[in-house]
C-alpha cells in the first residue's frame, strides 16, 4: 500500500519491537531523557520561521493579504528543514536510539531540507491563507456558518496530512506524488490516530495565533517540540508499521557495532608484536 524508499538499509523480519511505556508515562519518559535536545532543535525551528512569522505578522497587522502570503512562504520554506531536523530528533528518541544531538541534528538536516521546501512552501502558502480568511471574515457582514465550519475542517485536513508528510521526510526519500499518496493512505487508514493528532496540532496553533501577542512568550517554552511531540507520539505506531522503523534501526545499530568491533581489531594494539 504505501511507497517505502528508506533513507536506511532495509533490514529482514525481526522480532517484534521492544516493550515501551505508553501515553502520558512515554510521554514524560523521553521528555525526561531528551526534553533538552527537543528544547534547542525548537529554537532553531523558531529562528529559521522568524523572517516569515515577522512578514505575516506585518501582514495581519496592516491588513495586507499579500504580506500575509508571503510571510508564509518565506516562513513555511524557510523553517521546514529546521521542522524536519525537530522531527528527526523526536523520532530518534521515541526508537530510544542513542548518539550526539548536534552530530545527528546537522547530519538530518543536510539529508532532509530538499525534500522539505516543497511541503514547507505549500504549507506556509495554506498557512497564509488562512490567516489571511481570519483576517478579512470579520470584517464582513453575515459571514454564513458553512464558512466558517469549512475553514476548520480545512484546517483539521491540513493539520493531519502535514503531520504524516512532515513525518515521514526523514524516514524515506519519495517523489512529491508518493508523498501525498502515503499521506491519504495514513490520513484515512488510521483516521482516529489522525484526527487526534490533527486535534492537537489545530488547537495549539489556533490558541496561539487568537491570543498573540499575550502568547509570544509560550514559543521561548514549548515553541514547536510540544505540538510536535505528542503528535509524532499519536501516529509512530503507524509510521513504525508501514516502514518497519524500529527493525531497520536494529539492524543499522548491529551493523555500526560490527564495524566498530572490526576496526578496533583492525587498528587496536597488537600484543607482543
Amino acid at each position: 500500500m504505501f511507497f517505502n524508499s528508506s533513507k536506511w538499509t532495509e533490514a529482514p523480519k525481526e522480532d517484534a519491537s521492544p516493550i515501551r511505556k505508553k501515553g502520558a508515562a512515554r510521554f514524560f519518559e523521553v521528555l525526561g531523557r531528551d526534553g533538552l535536545s527537543f528544547y534547542k532543535a525548537s529554537m532553531l525551528c523558531c529562528l529559521g520561521c522568524l523572517p516569515g512569522f515577522i512578514l505575516m505578522a506585518l501582514g495581519f497587522i496592516g491588513s495586507s493579504v499579500l504580506f500575509t502570503l508571503l510571510g508564509g512562504i518565506v516562513g513555511g520554506m524557510l523553517g521546514a528543514p529546521f521542522l524536519c531536523s525537530l522531527i528527526d530528533t523526536i523520532l530518534r528518541s521515541l526508537r530510544d536510539e542513542p548518539g550526539f544531538w548536534w552530530v545527528t541534528y546537522k547530519k538530518a538536516w543536510r539529508q532532509n531540507w530538499k525534500d522539505s521546501l516543497l511541503p514547507g512552501f505549500v504549507l506556509g502558502l495554506l498557512s497564509g491563507s488562512w490567516l489571511s480568511m481570519l483576517m478579512i471574515l470579520p470584517a464582513m457582514e453575515a459571514v454564513p456558518s458553512i464558512i466558517w465550519i469549512c475553514m476548520g475542517a480545512g484546517l483539521i485536513f491540513a493539520a493531519g496530512l502535514f503531520t504524516y508528510a512532515f513525518a515521514q521526510i526523514p524516514l524515506v526519500h519519495l517523489t512529491p506524488a508518493q508523498f501525498l499518496k502515503n499521506c491519504i493512505f495514513f490520513f484515512l487508514g488510521y483516521l482516529p490516530r489522525t484526527l487526534l493528532a490533527a486535534a492537537v496540532q489545530a488547537a495549539y496553533w489556533v490558541l496561539f495565533v487568537l491570543f498573540l501577542p499575550l502568547t509570544l512568550p509560550l514559543m521561548l517554552v514549548t515553541g514547536f517540540w510540544l505540538p510536535w511531540l505528542i503528535a509524532v507520539m499519536v501516529v509512530y505506531q503507524p509510521l513504525d508499521t508501514a516502514f518497519s522503523v524500529e527493525e531497520i534501526i536494529r539492524h543499522r545499530r548491529e551493523e555500526e557495532l560490527n564495524d566498530s568491533m572490526e576496526n578496533h581489531s583492525m587498528f587496536g594494539p597488537r600484543g607482543d608484536d
